[in-house]
């Protein structure tokens, strides 16, 4: 009973530590060392080296799964759609033909006057639901074939089959 007890105890104690998020952040170091050889390392270098490299590096965000070449043209064109309260069918085609792509994208719903100010002091245009963005290049309107070819010149992956 006495072990339990105490296997409680220190359960009770170190669970919040466990639970803690820790910075996602982490820091990689590099140095050259008194020898001459390049030295890394995820703890600052010794006191007596006074030149060093700190790099911040932040987790994977969970894209991990997705093909480098979908991660490549996501970051250097992202993609958002443009919807609207009564977009209806146009929408629904536009978010199937993305997500049938595996294309990562944002959705912005355009409801309130402010989301179309918005839109019109970012574009200079009025707005159409669906509007697609890849990197800085717009289609207004579903059309498959346009937006197929917004997302090939972009360099996303054709879709699966």
């Amino acid at each position: 009973m006495k072990h339990s007890l105490a296997s409680l105890l220190m359960l009770a104690i170190t669970l919040p530590a466990l639970a803690a998020d820790p910075d996602p952040t982490q820091s990689t170091y590099r140095w050259v060392d008194e020898k001459g050889q390049t030295q890394y390392s995820d703890r600052p270098p010794p006191q007596s080296i006074k030149k060093f490299e700190e790099r911040r590096l932040q987790p994977n965000r969970g894209d991990a799964q997705l093909p480098f070449i979908t991660r490549k043209a996501a970051s250097d064109f992202p993609v958002t759609l443009y919807t609207g309260r009564e977009c209806g069918k146009p929408c629904d085609e536009g978010r199937a033909l993305l997500t049938r792509r595996g294309i990562p994208f944002s959705e912005t719903k355009l409801e309130t006057t402010d989301d179309v100010a918005a839109f019109k002091a970012r574009f200079n245009k009025d707005p159409v639901a669906p509007t697609l963005t890849v990197g800085k290049e717009m289609e207004t309107g579903y059309a498959s074939a346009a937006w197929e070819r917004l997302l090939n010149d972009a360099g996303y992956p054709a879709a699966k089959r």
